[in-house]
């Protein structure tokens, strides 16, 4: 007969008891690592969700003067017109005022694009006029007709400029 004594029946039962605690423990251990684990992806999903708002926040920031600072452009070129037009202290005066308003801008960003002398580049500057010029090569702008801004990175109105091209020669 297969009876054990009750001796060994609580053996047995003790290394149940034992082996179970020990599953259990293992199962506690897996779900403690899988769940390091997601807070871990967790806290670097967050990490790059701060660091995104922080730079468009910046961003935002950055270009909040994009609007004013357009509408400003005219003004500029207004006073730019009064300072060739007038003589002596009145036009001494526009230029004093241009240029401070003009260090107040660029602290905020504005700065204005060099062109005049310059390669033609299409993404700072549009061209309404080309005419010859055998001084200079094809290409190059001859001369400003309007001023062109930046503001920060972004073009915020392009120049608008004459550009040189020869007859016979060819661009590139």
């Amino acid at each position: 007969m297969n009876e054990k004594s009750p001796a060994l029946q609580d053996e047995d039962e003790a290394q149940d008891d034992g082996a179970a605690p020990r599953d259990e423990l293992a199962e506690l251990r897996r779900q403690n690592e899988e769940l390091l684990t997601k807070l871990k992806y967790l806290q670097a999903e967050f990490e790059n969700y701060r660091k995104r708002v922080d730079r468009d926040a910046a961003t935002v920031v950055k270009f909040a003067h994009e609007l004013l600072l357009s509408r400003l452009l005219p003004v500029i070129d207004e006073m730019d017109a009064a300072v060739a037009a007038l003589e002596g202290k009145a036009g001494e005066g526009v230029r004093m005022v241009r240029d401070n308003l003009a260090k107040v801008l660029q602290e905020v960003g504005l700065q204005e694009i060099p062109a005049a002398g310059r390669v033609f580049d299409p993404y700072e500057m549009d061209c309404i006029e080309q005419v010859p010029d055998p001084e200079l090569k094809d290409g190059i702008v001859k001369s400003v007709v309007r001023k062109g801004y930046r503001l920060h990175d972004r073009v915020l109105r392009p120049a608008q400029v004459i550009v040189v091209k020869n007859r016979g020669e060819t661009n590139g």
